[in-house]
């Protein structure tokens, strides 16, 4: 009885150390394969996304401040000088058509929303706006460039907007390399499925460069957009945010259009080339401009989701095919 009472216990006792003698194992890891799948699906993405341009052009008025010799009746008797200037801003736009001649993109519409005139006034002893006008900017118009993959860039032009939800559509010619570029293949997902901390790629421009990044999704006080904990930089605006399946599939899910930021006014000197060289050991005594700049609070990127992108698209494929657009029918999942 203590005999076989002793080979039980020792069996027992056997088989606890072999049990814990191996440690839990880590999840398996994504197979080389699937990662080498996703690697050749963002290389062909590259080619639906290009960098988009939009620079206005402002004929500026500066006026003095009225006395009591001058009749202020006649604005143009204040006029104390008067320039030109050039506002420009950079973004991402994604190929959603594409034909023998002409291309459609999918942007931002803050890109191309350059005021038609700008007005400031003199303010008073308590800090108030008076009657009298400082200084009036008007635009003389502006200019759409697409740069495409070739170095080539063609003028674009809106064809549609959804001021709205901050979405545009853009035409421009194709690039002068007919397979250097290709419309978007992917589906649509649906945005309204993203969950808490699934995983991101954003495509795009910042500061003229393509780049892809990632991060984790997360809701946003706004129900047309979500966010993502990725870095955003100007020229990101248009840039696309896609998922990826357990096949291997990418799904696009939004596009990027705005990061959260801190603003400061600071004075500036104009906006001139190799001013830094002419006065980096000389005190500057020349002209300086208010300016509002912005520090940009990287890792909250917003982004437009892509339920509200095929809405606007539907809204507007009927008008598009009369412009001779058949945009690929996407739809949810």
């Amino acid at each position: 009885m203590k005999f076989y009472l002793v080979v039980l216990l020792g069996f027992i006792s056997i088989w606890a150390i072999s049990s814990c003698s191996h440690p839990p194992q880590p999840p398996p890891h994504p197979s080389s394969t699937f990662e080498q799948i996703k690697l050749e699906k963002l290389s062909q993405l590259q080619r639906s996304i290009l960098r988009v341009t939009c620079s206005a052009n402002y004929q500026n008025y500066f006026y003095s401040y009225p006395s009591d010799q001058v009749d202020t009746s006649l604005q143009g008797n204040l006029l104390q000088g008067k320039n030109r200037t050039t506002n420009s801003v950079a973004g991402s736009g994604l190929i959603l058509y594409q034909g023998f001649r002409k291309m459609v993109l999918l942007t931002c519409y803050h890109l191309f929303d350059f005021k038609d005139t700008l007005k400031t006034y003199y303010l008073d002893e308590e800090k108030q706006p008076t009657k009298f006008l400082h200084s009036l900017s008007v635009k003389l118009g502006q200019n759409i460039l697409a740069f495409h993959m070739s170095g080539w860039s063609s003028l674009g032009k809106i064809i549609a907007v959804d001021e709205r939800n901050d979405l545009a559509l853009i035409e421009t010619d194709r690039d002068e390399i007919l397979l250097s570029e290709s419309p978007f293949a992917g589906p649509f997902g649906n945005a309204e499925k993203i969950k808490l901390g699934e995983e991101i790629y954003l495509l795009g421009f910042p500061k003229g460069y393509f780049m892809v990044t990632r991060g984790l999704a997360s809701p946003s006080p706004y129900k047309n957009r979500f966010m993502v904990d990725a870095p955003f930089n100007a020229g990101f605006s248009g840039g696309i945010a896609i998922v990826f399946t357990e096949e291997g599939d990418y799904k696009l899910i939004g596009i990027a259009n705005a990061v959260a930021y801190n603003s400061e006014t600071v004075l500036v000197p104009p906006d001139e080339p190799n001013i830094y060289e002419l006065y980096q050991n000389l005190p500057y005594e020349g002209e300086i401009y208010v300016k509002d700049l912005k520090l940009i609070d990287y890792g909250l990127t917003f982004v437009i989701k892509s339920n509200i992108i095929l809405d606007f698209l539907h809204r507007e494929r009927e008008r598009l095919k009369g412009l001779g657009y058949d945009l690929p029918g996407q739809i949810r999942e």
